[in-house]
């Protein structure tokens, strides 16, 4: 999977950087007599987690997933499933929320399931961004179980195998939920709740309402059943929780149950992620769009301080937004030229404008570190294009390092 240009170059760029070493509620969709069983649990739920925000403030959804090839030790394929992925997928980043993806080894996921008649899927088949996930999706070792608000398992035939049994999924997926966090599933991924167990011992799944793809819908005369390592109910039970599911395929049932939320089938994908999305918004865990915008918004301000402080004879602005330690690089003679930002701004008369005008092509930021691109013309003369590193420090963006070159107007 080939990454974006500026992706490419943020980091080429990174390792340059390191290089030169500058620095409950339960809810049942259908319309089935499960209705008043989820209005029972719906008051129970919501009471359960009334103090969801002050224990910790996430802005994550991890979506748990199998690197199953095959049923079981057949030669039949097996794999993710691609809509309940993207259904719910959409739903969250429509609403500014992050998503990280997990897999028992890491790495590339199968998918199947694509139907790209279906203009949602059409959409991310040809997403870099999004199969970039599924083809690096995370080992549960790297990941910090205090970034996540909700886990998510998709299915598929794949999530049948490895998924419920790996411990370091359990342990990831229990913390979570122990930190006020939302577990959720959908279809075959409900496999990967059977083994969930906390601090005490006692199944996650006890005494819940659950659903997920039900033993009756299953081609019981096909070679993949037989490869199952159990039978989704019995599984289900025996973590002492009531199996539940509608008779008809694709009605969109769900249910929750406190911080538990189960759908039927792929129809229900989007209504579980939807549900999801609600709950943690009326717990004051609403997206990082907002917090995204403003740092982005200091980004820009840092970099805007910088292109006019040089244009307009300012050097303060520029020293306001340079690190201290800054250097600027470019190839000279076909040799690295490198000079101090101190010299840089020295440079810079007092009052004197000039005719540079200068604008933001790019942004690429992450936590506490960013990448700008940055175009500068001066006319009758040369385009100069800027490639900036930029570094949360104290709490105030700094551009920590300059890469330039340009070309003729």
């Amino acid at each position: 999977m080939k990454l974006s240009c500026f992706i490419f170059l943020s980091r080429v760029f990174l390792a340059a950087y390191l290089l030169f070493g500058v620095f409950g509620a339960t809810q049942a969709s259908s319309s089935s007599s499960f209705d008043s069983l989820a209005l029972r649990n719906n008051q129970a739920g919501v009471k359960e987690q009334a103090g969801i925000a002050k224990q910790s403030n996430p802005r994550r959804i991890l979506f748990v997933t199998s690197n199953q090839h095959f049923y079981g030790k057949s030669d039949i394929p097996a794999a993710n499933h691609f809509e309940e992925i993207v259904m719910a997928y959409d739903v969250f980043v429509s609403h500014g929320y992050r998503v990280d993806i997990v897999s028992p080894e890491g790495g590339a996921i199968p998918i199947d399931y694509v139907n790209t008649s279906i203009s949602l899927q059409k959409k991310y088949l040809y997403d870099e961004n999004f199969m970039n996930k599924l083809e690096r999706t995370y080992r549960p070792e790297e990941l910090n179980f205090a970034d996540y608000a909700a886990v998510y398992y998709s299915g598929g035939g794949a999530a049948m195998f490895g998924v419920a049994e790996n411990r370091a999924i359990q342990k990831l997926v229990v913390s979570i939920y122990e930190n006020n966090g939302l577990v959720s599933a959908v279809c075959h991924g409900t496999a990967g709740l059977v083994y969930l167990a906390g601090n005490d011992g006692k199944s996650l799944l006890d005494g819940k309402n659950i659903t997920g793809f039900p033993d009756a819908f299953e081609r019981k005369d096909r070679p993949y059943y037989a490869t199952f390592p159990f039978k989704m109910d019995q599984a289900v039970q025996a973590a002492g929780a009531h199996f539940k599911y509608s008779p008809n395929w694709g009605d969109k049932f769900y249910i929750r149950d406190g911080r538990l939320i189960t759908g039927q089938d792929p129809s229900s994908s989007s209504l579980v992620a939807k549900e999801i999305v609600e709950y943690l918004k009326a717990h004051g865990l609403g997206s990082v769009a907002q917090d995204e915008k403003a740092e982005l918004d200091q980004i820009r301000l840092v970099l805007t301080d910088y292109i006019d402080g040089t244009a307009n004879g300012e050097p303060d602005r520029v020293r306001k937004a340079f690190h201290e330690d800054l250097n600027l690089y470019s190839i000279k003679n076909d040799s690295l030229d490198v000079w101090k930002g101190k010299t840089y701004i020295a440079n810079i008369a007092v009052g004197k404008s000039n005719t540079r005008q200068g604008k933001i092509v790019a942004i690429d930021y992450e936590k506490d570190v960013a990448m700008a691109k940055i175009e500068i013309l001066v006319p009758g003369f040369r385009v100069f294009t800027d490639y900036l590193m930029l570094a949360k420090v104290k709490g105030v963006w700094k551009i920590i390092h300059k890469s330039f070159t340009s070309r003729p107007v």
